[in-house]
């Protein structure tokens, strides 16, 4: 059922082997005349299952009745109904925020857009808990500006760990703290800090076990030399270090066996010796290779 407040929200569950081609919401006051019609809210963009659907702001106070209806690309119709009530919507009510997705990202971290209305905002907070009742708390944070996207490091949780998140609004005037917004929950991921975030794609690498990196076409882009690599800093700098493409381990001797090709190339056991990065120039760089370190531009070798 949709919460009681004037700006009411629901999720929306369903399964559908074919694409959705609309979705419409209907409600209407139960306690007007039966005769009185539906108003119709076409709900754009299509929402994904789980995701979660807010309805115009409702003025009026009363029992609605509301219907989801799907179409998909077929023409078939699933109708879904629900009750809410709308109580008092005194515009200058402190208004509970609205959680609208939390995710997981590929590094562990956990992102949480949420809904908080401006009108007298001193401040959000939230909390995140290993249980629903939130007795046991690992995370908090009150007393700063309201962006819709908020990030949590939660470096000291341990992976596939059940968290409930929940967000509740302190005004400014005599309104006080609205009510805790509806509890959203997630299963934590390993988290991972990226030593070096910015992504080098292509990279043309030749391993130390080369003569000469022209003869080994270090000049041309798609080939067996053609690799992923990532750097500190975000354009090649003389004492950058080369690193895999998790951002975390260095493309030294021992960890390049993902840049091998069979019996081709010798990267994993003798290391990178020259590098050129096609996107930037065509300078090719000279690297340590037991540091994957970059030590400046080719004296003897040019594209």
């Amino acid at each position: 059922m949709a919460t009681e407040t004037c700006n009411i929200s629901f999720k929306i569950d369903y399964t559908s082997s074919k694409p959705i081609k609309s979705a419409i919401a209907y409600y209407k006051n139960k306690n007007g005349s039966p005769s009185d019609p539906y108003s119709e809210y076409n709900i754009n963009p299509i929402p994904s299952s789980s995701d979660t659907v807010k309805l115009p702001f409702i003025q009026d106070e009363g029992d609605y009745e509301l219907v989801v209806e799907l179409m998909d690309e077929d023409g078939a119709i699933a109708k879904e109904k629900s009750l809410f009530k709308i109580g008092n919507c005194n515009p200058s009510a402190c208004e509970t925020p609205i959680i609208d997705k939390l995710e997981v990202l590929s590094d562990g971290q956990i992102r949480m857009v949420y809904t908080v209305t401006a009108t007298n905002l001193s401040t959000p907070e939230y909390q995140i808990a290993t249980d629903n009742g939130f007795n046991n708390i690992v995370g908090s944070r009150v007393g700063f500006n309201y962006t819709q996207t908020e990030n949590f490091d939660m470096t000291n949780i341990p992976n596939n760990t059940v968290l409930y998140v929940r967000v509740r609004k302190h005004c400014s005037n005599q309104q006080g703290t609205s009510n805790w917004s509806a509890i959203a929950q997630i299963t934590s991921k390993t988290w991972s800090v990226k030593t070096a975030p910015y992504t080098m794609n292509p990279a043309v690498c030749v391993s130390s076990d080369k003569e000469s990196p022209l003869e080994e076409g270090i000049c041309y882009t798609g080939n067996k030399w053609t690799k992923q690599v990532n750097l500190i800093t975000s354009t090649p700098q003389i004492g950058s270090q080369l690193y895999l493409s998790d951002g975390i381990t260095l493309a030294t001797p021992g960890n390049l066996s993902s840049f091998d090709i069979g019996n081709l190339t010798n990267f994993n056991r003798y290391g990178i010796r020259w590098v050129r990065f096609s996107s930037y120039s065509n300078n090719i760089y000279d690297v340590d290779p037991s540091t994957a370190t970059i030590q400046g531009f080719s004296q003897f070798f040019k594209c």
